[in-house]
């Protein structure tokens, strides 16, 4: 009688049938994952500007500033936060957020809540950045365009102060998918392709390149980056997408300039 058995040829046949499906398998649980981050974010985008509509609704229609220093900025214990913490925009969004996971961070981020150093890097590191520039004002010392009356007579309102003034709400972008310039994922702001002149990279996105050649977006979906918009939706875009002006700026999309760049009068 033949003994029964593998040969050789069958034997590595086998394994490289069980190499083949364990790597498609492993690609395709990869694929499941990152859809299901991207959805995490997409709802925690929701969620933030859910947030971010009441605060306007609290404050007579007046919007979030971007970065602005609040005397009333509190952590989740309740003890008064000090600058730049009470500056960045998360822990002034979080009375109106139903919790700090999901909304402010997520993915992975959450060990932050437990870190002794919470407070800290909560304001530095939630995964969206606000778009400070251009919607609610950057009030810091390291602003491109600190909002001043003198600055406004000499440029225009570049800013949105109340949610009135917002000429397309759908288009015009509050956050987006941030990264800092450690490279860490999340940063408390982005910034736009332009202001004076172009501040972007003319180079194709790279995820290993510094953070501030894209603004600190983080294209980190396939190559496009979630976005939230003044209005309330949420679209996942590309760099090209994103370099247009007029969903960064309400003056760009007052004169319809996709290549806009703030001019003095």
């Amino acid at each position: 009688m033949k003994a029964s058995g593998f040969t050789l040829v069958e034997l590595m046949v086998t394994i490289a049938i069980v190499t083949v499906l364990s790597a498609v398998g492993a690609l395709t649980f990869t694929s499941v994952q990152e859809k299901a981050e991207m959805a995490t974010e997409i709802n925690g985008a929701k969620q933030l500007m859910s947030a971010f509509h009441q605060y306007a609704a609290d404050h007579h229609d007046q919007v979030l500033p971007g970065y602005k220093s609040d005397p009333e900025a509190v952590n989740l214990d309740g003890k008064p936060l000090h600058f730049p913490q009470d500056a960045r925009y998360p822990w002034r969004l979080a009375p109106y957020a139903p919790k700090m996971e999901g909304v402010f961070v997520y993915n992975g981020n959450e060990r932050m809540i437990e870190d002794d150093n919470r407070d800290y890097l909560v304001s530095v590191h939630p995964n969206l950045g606000v778009n400070a520039v251009f919607v609610g004002g950057h009030y810091g010392s390291g602003s491109p365009l600190r909002p001043s009356p003198r600055l406004v007579e000499a440029i225009g309102k570049y800013y949105v102060s109340r949610m009135a003034e917002v000429h397309n709400g759908t288009s015009l972008v509050a956050f987006a998918s941030a990264r800092h310039s450690s490279g860490e994922v999340g940063n408390f702001e982005v910034r736009p392709p332009n202001l004076l002149a172009p501040e972007w990279s003319s180079a194709p996105f790279d995820p290993d390149s510094p953070a501030s050649d894209f603004g600190f977006v983080d294209f980190r979906w396939k190559g496009k980056a979630v976005a939230a918009m003044v209005a309330g939706n949420v679209e996942v875009l590309s760099p090209d997408e994103l370099r247009d002006m007029r969903r960064w700026s309400n003056q760009a999309a007052r004169t319809n300039d996709p290549d806009f760049t703030i001019q003095p009068r």
